[in-house]
């Protein structure tokens, strides 16, 4: 007689029983495929359903002898997996998104989310994620304007995104939601139309005297602070500026797309970054702190126009500034084309790509920079030589000895490296 599969109790106990619980020992062999199982599995049933009970039972052994077992929630997320649309998956997606291990940004959440709503969700929305192939992609480029280039570009990266993410096991082990990805070929990265042109000094100040003058100082200091994005300038704070040490403190950006909060940490952890001050901008920073911003150290050096409570929206500051930069000559400099213009400058005067990534708070580069004495001499050279540029005064010949100061002690600095450098050499000949 065969021995008997599984068991069925009432719960909690036969004398106040309120439903029914089968159970049988989990397969041996399926902790090595799904570790962290029960010792049991278990299927609660109505009280009276015994005999439904009985041959759930029986359909579980049958799978067990036949090889062929799963537990309930990899079944589960089999039968989701097979009806599971890209419209439905791409909420899930966005709102599980991440950024080496962080929450995305406001607005990178939001840029992503009107990609799919635009561009991909029209075409996909009720295409089952395991039936999306490359031909399809295929076809579905083909549906867009091929003068778009970027926006093409753009639109088929996140689709990847979704798809990659889809064809991977999920953060707790759950297995892929489609069995393979499914892109094999990608476009060809859009080249720029035009390239930025550079402002020139003349042109910066024309559009800063042609500025609102309580935002006037955002454009110097989108210059001056070797780079800042435009968030960046918005979330400025009193407290930012130190004029004793010539420091501005860049800690946080304006947010755009997000109705909870006005200021979050800025782009990258290598945007969290102090910005040297040129001493020429010194005298109009100072006037303007004494002259046109609150005196509390959290007040805002751009506040919004109707509540001061609370920093300029960066469509704002945009508005006034696209007014000024057509009074000055250049409609096509773009605010964000002032952050080019400084970091060119600094090229322009031998900045190196180590001092340009640190200056633009850029983070793709990983190497840790080393002689950090000499770096740092380098980049005050660096800013005062962006003051001679743009705001020459009668302290020109002071300003030009310090940096012949500077030189000198870089200069310095350099000959000592290369003597350590020839002493280590000569150690390394001894030890072979």
């Amino acid at each position: 007689m065969p021995r008997k599969f599984g068991k069925i109790v009432t719960k909690p106990s036969k004398s106040k029983a309120k439903w029914l619980e089968a159970s049988y020992i989990t397969p041996k062999d399926a902790f090595d495929k799904w570790p962290g199982l029960s010792e049991r599995q278990t299927k609660t049933f109505s009280l009276g359903e015994e005999d439904d009970a009985a041959a759930w039972l029986g359909r579980q052994r049958k799978l067990i002898d036949a090889g062929v077992w799963k537990p309930t929630f990899v079944v589960k997320h089999d039968e989701k997996a097979a009806r599971l649309t890209l419209g439905e998956y791409f909420p899930e997606w966005l709102e599980q998104r991440t950024y080496k291990g962080r929450p995305l940004k406001a607005g990178t959440r939001y840029r992503l989310r009107k990609d799919g709503e635009n561009h991909i969700l029209p075409y996909f929305g009720n295409t089952r994620l395991i039936d999306i192939t490359q031909h399809d992609l295929d076809a579905w480029l083909a549906t867009l304007p091929s003068d778009q280039e970027a926006m093409r570009a753009n639109s088929l990266k996140v689709l990847k995104a979704v798809l990659r993410t889809a064809s991977q096991p999920g953060e707790h082990g759950q297995p892929p939601l489609i069995p393979q990805y499914p892109c094999t070929r990608s476009l060809l990265r859009p080249r720029r139309r035009n390239e930025t042109i550079p402002a020139t000094p003349e042109q910066v100040k024309a559009i800063h005297d042609a500025m609102p003058r309580r935002y006037a100082m955002a454009v110097y200091l989108a210059v001056f602070g070797d780079g800042l994005r435009i968030g960046e300038v918005c979330a400025l704070q009193r407290r930012d500026i130190d004029l004793a040490e010539c420091t501005m403190h860049i800690r946080r950006g304006r947010v755009t797309a997000d109705s909870t909060k006005l200021v979050d940490t800025p782009k990258t952890e290598s945007s969290i970054r102090d910005e040297r001050i040129p001493s020429q901008l010194v005298p109009l920073i100072r006037s303007f702190l004494d002259n046109d911003v609150d005196q509390d150290d959290v007040a805002w050096l751009f506040p919004a126009k109707t509540d001061a409570s609370r920093p300029i929206h960066p469509n704002t500051l945009r508005g006034d500034y696209e007014k000024a930069r057509i009074k000055a000559g250049r409609p096509d400099l773009r605010f964000h084309d002032l952050r080019h213009t400084g970091l060119t400058w600094l090229a322009e005067d031998g900045a190196t790509v180590r001092e340009l990534m640190d200056a633009a708070g850029h983070s793709d580069v990983e190497t840790a920079m080393r002689y950090q004495h000499s770096v740092s001499e380098r980049r005050v050279v660096l800013a005062e030589r962006l003051g001679v540029r743009l705001l020459p005064d009668d302290t020109v010949e002071i300003v030009g000895e310090r940096i012949r100061q500077l030189d000198a002690r870089i200069a310095e600095l350099e000959g000592l490296r290369d003597v350590e450098r020839a002493k280590l050499e000569r150690l390394k000949g001894v030890r072979a």
